[in-house]
């Protein structure tokens, strides 16, 4: 978990939070922390639907004999 820094509460006139404001260093590392989360839900998302993997070898066999 990411420890903001610096966090400002933008309120109503009743004291209702509505927004807040970051510094630019805090904004960055969480955009940088979802795109790690997301990365490793994709991930995750393709071993589960995997069906199958080839060996390395055979793969290159493939490979090798469609270049021929």
């Amino acid at each position: 978990m990411i420890a903001l820094k610096n966090v400002t509460y933008v309120t109503d006139k009743k004291g209702n939070k509505k927004s807040v404001v970051l510094n630019v260093n805090d904004f960055e590392r969480i955009q940088d922390e979802i795109e790690d989360l997301e990365d490793a839900l994709e991930l995750e998302k393709a071993r589960k639907d995997a069906t199958g993997f080839k060996k390395w070898k055979d793969f290159v066999k493939e490979v090798e004999a469609k270049k021929g």
